[in-house]
């Protein structure tokens, strides 16, 4: 159990989910997966934002390490600087070995992201996420931009344009279904922030409805995808994902565990490249 709570706690659960999620991207252009440095980038990029979005909370907010989010950090802290400190210098090495427009997608993409986890006064907060769903809207796009468009870009190939637009569509619909709960679960210091989150503007009830909606938006458009193309294998695997994370979003029983959010519904996002990636070994 300890183990588990480091990997949740760390955030290497959510690095991992968004390798697995570039993983998918690979076989979702119909490409033989494989190592390749970007990988690694994703990979550490992502552990590097969500712990630096931890440790600006806890120098900004030191009351905030009462959160059970936060706790961790605060109780192994040297640990977690450790943690901090190398995911910040393995992103650095990484990045001398992928592509130089890869690192032009990634500087607006950091920036967003620095923008969005800086836990400034209200007043200095980031403007455009007072616009209703900007918050969850920005996650998507961070993350379907840096799993989808990085393994484009890094290829020699070229990939037909409505390809990449419904590939982009599933990742951006499903990771925008997923944000949601997290949305319900900071409804109270989302509205500190005078941020305009889509359970405060349309309601907890609602909120929900609408991810799932869109989760089933994301299994149309794979659908669409994947029937019409040689890419059929994906599907079943991309139907079951749907399906257990459609189960998990709407249980109500699970809602109040410890590892909800970031246990469960972040190992909903592993769980789902995973499956995509492992169509490639059973197709015909």
């Amino acid at each position: 159990m300890k183990v588990l709570g480091f990997i949740i706690h760390s955030n290497i659960l959510i690095a991992l989910a968004a390798l697995a999620l570039t993983l998918a991207t690979q076989v979702q252009l119909g490409l033989e997966p494989r190592a390749h440095a970007y990988l690694a980038v994703i990979f550490l990029a992502t552990l590097f934002d969500y712990n630096l979005h931890r440790y600006l909370t806890l120098y900004n907010k030191p009351k905030a390490a009462k959160n059970e989010k936060l706790k961790w950090a605060s109780d192994h802290r040297t640990l977690f600087l450790a943690l901090f400190i190398s995911s910040f210098i393995g992103l650095v090495i990484a990045l001398f070995f992928v592509k130089t427009r890869i690192l032009f997608l990634l500087l607006p993409l950091a920036l967003l992201s620095f923008l969005y986890s800086y836990p400034g006064k209200q007043k200095h907060r980031f403007r455009l996420l007072r616009i209703t769903g900007m918050k969850t809207i920005l996650i998507a796009l961070v993350w379907s931009s840096a799993t989808v468009l990085i393994p484009i870009f890094s290829e020699k190939q070229s990939f037909d344009f409505t390809q990449i637009v419904l590939l982009f569509a599933e990742c951006f619909t499903f990771i925008f279904a997923i944000a949601i709960p997290f949305d319900i679960r900071d409804v109270e210091t989302d509205r500190i922030s005078s941020l305009k989150t889509i359970p405060i503007h349309f309601g907890e009830i609602n909120a929900l409805k609408i991810s799932n909606i869109v989760l089933l938006l994301s299994l149309s458009f794979a659908a669409f995808h994947y029937l019409n193309s040689n890419l059929a294998f994906i599907l079943p695997g991309y139907l079951l994902s749907i399906i257990i994370t459609f189960i998990f979003i709407n249980n109500k029983s699970l809602k109040n565990t410890t590892f909800y959010h970031h246990g469960i519904l972040d190992g909903c996002i592993l769980l789902h490249g995973m499956m995509i990636f492992m169509s490639d070994y059973f197709k015909f």
